[in-house]
């Protein structure tokens, strides 16, 4: 009679006709792993917004790995900035400036469109809330009858800040890329 193999015996004996993966494969193997750990270090820290405990989630890891995570982390990072945020944006910049000082220029270079940004976006709210008000005062009614103006259910408002933002974006989505190169 024949012996019995075990579970295990058998898993190796197949594994061993699959044969080993090639450099490349290794390598893409390895680099999607690097992508999926820096994801979720990224989200800890968005969830968190704890920098020591990053580094020391990416100390964990080897020298060869660390420059893929750390750039995993930055790029995740850099894509939750967003110019209407700037208590998220001051959190994220400081994630990213820990884990990469030099991007302190870039850094910076967002805060100063995220202002530009802020002050363009008033000055829109303003016009428009004057021009709502106008509108009203033509039609007579004034004075306490009007209130709060509630400017974001206002269509103008939302088409004039798809165009206000567009510019900004365009520039804000430039800064990212530049956060995120290596």
């Amino acid at each position: 009679m024949g012996e019995m193999k075990t579970a295990w015996e058998i898993a190796q004996a197949k594994a061993a006709k699959l044969g080993k993966l090639s450099a490349e494969e290794q390598r893409q193997q390895e680099e999607k792993e690097s992508r999926q750990i820096g994801t979720a270090i990224a989200q800890r820290y968005l969830s968190h917004w704890d920098p020591e405990g990053m580094q020391t989630e990416l100390s964990r890891y080897s020298t060869e790995e660390k420059p893929m995570i750390t750039r995993t982390v930055v790029s995740e990072l850099a894509e939750t900035i967003d110019l209407r945020s700037q208590s998220v944006f001051d959190r994220v910049a400081k994630g990213i400036l820990c884990l990469k000082p030099e991007a302190e220029g870039t850094i910076e270079q967002v805060r100063e469109l995220s202002r530009e940004y802020g002050q363009a976006e008033s000055k829109t709210r303003q016009e428009i809330e004057a021009r709502v008000k106008e509108m009203l005062h033509q039609l007579r009614i004034s004075g306490s009858a009007i209130g709060g103006i509630n400017v974001e259910a206002n269509q103008e408002w939302q088409q004039s800040l798809q165009e206000l933002a567009r510019p900004f974006q365009e520039r804000l989505d430039e800064l990212k890329s530049e956060l995120c190169r290596a």
